[in-house]
Parts: structure tokens; C-alpha cells; sequence
């Protein structure tokens, strides 16, 4: 369409927009070169995503935090620490003082002028702040044995080597989101590594939008590990049991009916359980699994 219509800015902006989400930044840059500032913030992304710290340094705004940051990062990249220093110290004297990056930024400066005992303080907060930050966890690492906590360093920097996987899975099933936002197992897919990070809220928002876009058997997949994080990470099996039922009303599973009644049947629940196990049966007859909880129960 922008080929056919290339006069039409807005046209233009939006395919600009498409292309940094699926991180084909140089793209974007080139559709971008005919527009304005109205592209500012999208064309400062774009350039520090390439690595074009120079001109990204032109468009990125110092009252964003989220372009402040990148600020910070374009400088250090450049260089330019006397300049680093000052917006780290700007950074610092808002109110974002608590951000776990924020915190790492000063951390950084302060390993950079040899002052490890106090960047492993400053790093110690960013921890505090974001335990799955795998940045301050790297740091602190490095600034505790630099300082001679050489132990404890080296600890911390075990921890950090545990977390990456599950960042990397983390990121991986970002990616592949912005790639397909409405596909829902790689939704379901970022709820799983959310979850394994212990970042429960961020979890059941992903495994709710999953739901929204799943067909049934995308559906089901989706509602087991959602049901599993209430049941174990919330301790709440009455609201995992309440989810089974409900999308086992939507799409009819004996999963979903069997998990509820498992449920049900560690709460001592006979009669619940027994009345789920039935439900279940009916879409599998004759199943031997189920017939055996059944039995179990009923004893």
C-alpha cells in the first residue's frame, strides 16, 4: 500500500510502526526518512536498535525513562562517560531513583571509577527492586568480587547463571509474540516463562489473553497451566477448580474435568469429585484412568 500510495505519511508511520515491532529496524528507518517528528520516538528506537548510537542520541528524549535509559546505554557504548555520568545523575535525582535499571546505570558508573564496595550496594538495591533483573544480579556479582567478597560474589554470579535460561526463554517468547500477537500458544508461551520467573500477575494476564485468541485444543492447553499456577503458586485450587469447569463448558474436555476433580479430591471433597469424574467419563467412556479414580475415591 505504501509503495501505491507513497504520499500517505499516516500509510507510511504504520508500516514504520509494523516493522520495529517485528524488529526489522533498518526497514523502518528507510520508511521512515520522508516523515517528521511525529516519528521521533519510533526513529530514536530504530536508530539504537542498530547500533547507531550517535544518531540515536539526536531523537532520544531526556524525560522518557525508557529513552533516558537508552541515553545512558548510547553514551557508555560511545564513550561519552562524562556525559553518561550527568544523566545518570539526572535519572537519579527523579522519580524513578528506585528503578532497579536506573539503580544498575549508577552501579555501572561506580565500578567504572574502581568503587566496587559501593557499587555492590547500589547493585544490592537494584536486586531488591527487580530480583529478576539479570543485569544487577551480574553486577553485584562482579562488584562484591572486586571488593573482595569473593565468596559471596561468586554466588551471586551462580544466581545469575541459573536465572539467564529462563530469560532467554523469556525474551524468546517475546519475540515470538510481537511476531504473532493473537497466536495463542505463544501467548500460553509467555505466560509459562512469566510464571517461571515467579512474576505470577504478568503470567494469568498472558494465559487470559491467550484465552481470548485459543481455539479449543490451543484453549485447553492454555486453561491446564493456568489452573496449575492457582492451584500451586496461588494456593487457591477453589478459583483453579472454578477455571477447569468454566472452560470445560466452552470446550468440553475430560482433561479439564479430571484435573477439577483431582482438585476436589485433595480438598476431601468425595461427592464433588465423583460428580467431575462423571462429566468426565461421559466425554471418554470407558476411559481406564478414569474409571480408576472413580474407584479410588469411592474407597
Amino acid at each position: 500500500e505504501v509503495e501505491r500510495h507513497p504520499e500517505d505519511h499516516a500509510l507510511r508511520r504504520q508500516l514504520a510502526q509494523f516493522d520495529v515491532a517485528v524488529h526489522r529496524y533498518a526497514a523502518a528507518l528507510e520508511q521512515m526518512k520522508p516523515l517528521g517528528d511525529e516519528v521521533r520516538s519510533l526513529r530514536a528506537l530504530a536508530f539504537f536498535r542498530v547500533g547507531d548510537y550517535a544518531s540515536a542520541l539526536q531523537y532520544l528524549s531526556k524525560s522518557d525513562i525508557d529513552e533516558v535509559l537508552m541515553r545512558i546505554d548510547a553514551l557508555e557504548a560511545l564513550g561519552r562517560f562524562a556525559e553518561c555520568d550527568a544523566e545518570v545523575s539526572a535519572a537519579r535525582a527523579g522519580d524513578r531513583r528506585d528503578d532497579a535499571r536506573v539503580l544498575a546505570c549508577e552501579g555501572r558508573r561506580l565500578m567504572r571509577v574502581s568503587q566496587p564496595a559501593e557499587a555492590a550496594a547500589v547493585f544490592r538495591r537494584a536486586v531488591d527492586a527487580d530480583p529478576w533483573s539479570g543485569e544487577a544480579l551480574f553486577g553485584l556479582g562482579r562488584a562484591l568480587v572486586a571488593g573482595g567478597a569473593r565468596e559471596e560474589g561468586v554466588a551471586v554470579m551462580k544466581r545469575h547463571r541459573e536465572l539467564l535460561p529462563r530469560l532467554d526463554r523469556l525474551e524468546f517468547a517475546r519475540r515470538s509474540v510481537d511476531l504473532a500477537p493473537t497466536h495463542a500458544p505463544n501467548l500460553t508461551a509467555l505466560a509459562d516463562a512469566e510464571r517461571e520467573l515467579g512474576r505470577l500477575d504478568r503470567a494469568e494476564d498472558a494465559y487470559r489473553a491467550a484465552a481470548q485468541y485459543a481455539k479449543c485444543a490451543e484453549f485447553v492447553a492454555n486453561a491446564l497451566r493456568h489452573a496449575r499456577l492457582l492451584a500451586e503458586d496461588r494456593s487457591d485450587p477453589q478459583q483453579a477448580i472454578d477455571l477447569l469447569v468454566a472452560s470445560g463448558e466452552r470446550c468440553p474436555d475430560p482433561r479439564l474435568f479430571v484435573r477439577a476433580g483431582d482438585l476436589q479430591r485433595d480438598l476431601s471433597r468425595r461427592d464433588e469429585a465423583l460428580a467431575l469424574y462423571a462429566r468426565a467419563l461421559k466425554l471418554r467412556p470407558d476411559d481406564a484412568k478414569i474409571l480408576e479414580r472413580i474407584e479410588q475415591v469411592k474407597r
